[in-house]
């Protein structure tokens, strides 16, 4: 499968020599890994299909003898839990980006962004519902166990896109390998943005036309791994922080 994102997003993880493996969470909901550079989460996605006959992750049970970077690997992997890993992994690596990095919050940059104009959002997030009050029109596109009554599929995407002003997609695009498909849909000009906790705030996705990249970073590991073995979902995650990548820093504030 050719893969030209994930490509771009592995050759920007750096290459320690002397990184350790410290601990690998995979919860329900989330899936954590704490390397000796830094710690990353991203979306387990358990509930949907995988690409193994039998099993989510193949070496399941002796990954913590894998290397940092081999786990990164696992991004490409037709197994969505396997591919969590991976780009988990990706972001305990990558860590704190130089550049334009500030606080944010994705939802209030939506809800700015696309007042009184068409929007789409790939991935039905919880905060669709109150976007959709300031939207002209709004389109949700959701292909998994998230699909609600008026969500839009993935045979929607061509037709619709274009007219979007603002997109929004789901790091989950990334773990699912489905971002290829979307991005050559983006009306050149439309605000783009990447948010979710599993977002690589990695400065490849600005190049490729992301305005923002709105993630997380784990500030304090240890409640991290404890509310995800769990079963915490997003809201009930302590000890990280919600920052955003821009572009464009000067692009925070205009509407």
């Amino acid at each position: 499968m050719d893969l030209p994102v994930i490509d771009a997003i592995l050759h920007s993880v750096p290459t320690l020599a002397d990184v350790r493996l410290l601990d690998l969470r995979v919860g329900p909901f989330w899936t954590v890994v704490q390397t000796s550079a830094g710690t990353g989460m991203a979306s387990t996605m358990a509930a949907e299909p995988h690409g193994h006959a039998r099993v989510p992750i193949m070496d399941a049970g002796s990954l913590r003898d894998t290397s940092p970077i081999e786990l990164t690997e696992l991004l490409r992997s037709a197994s969505l839990p396997e591919a969590a890993v991976g780009l988990a992994t990706v972001n305990a690596l990558l860590g704190p980006p130089d550049g334009n990095v500030v606080e944010g919050n994705a939802k209030e940059i939506l809800n700015q962004r696309a007042e009184g104009r068409v929007a789409a959002i790939i991935g039905h997030f919880p905060f669709v519902d109150a976007l959709r009050q300031s939207c002209r029109e709004l389109w949700v596109f959701e292909r998994g166990q998230g699909r609600r009554p008026g969500d839009l599929g993935p045979e929607n995407v061509a037709e619709v896109l274009p007219h979007a002003e603002v997109v929004a997609i789901s790091a989950t695009t990334l773990i699912n390998h489905t971002l290829e498909d979307i991005l050559p849909f983006i009306r050149p000009g439309a605000f783009t943005m990447m948010l979710g906790p599993s977002t690589p705030l990695a400065p490849c996705l600005l190049e490729l036309g992301f305005d923002v990249l709105c993630g997380t970073i784990v500030e304090d590991p240890e409640p991290v791994l404890r509310a995800v073995e769990q079963g915490a979902v997003t809201s009930q995650i302590g000890g990280v922080r919600r920052v955003c990548l821009w572009r464009d820093l000067a692009g925070e504030d205009t509407g």
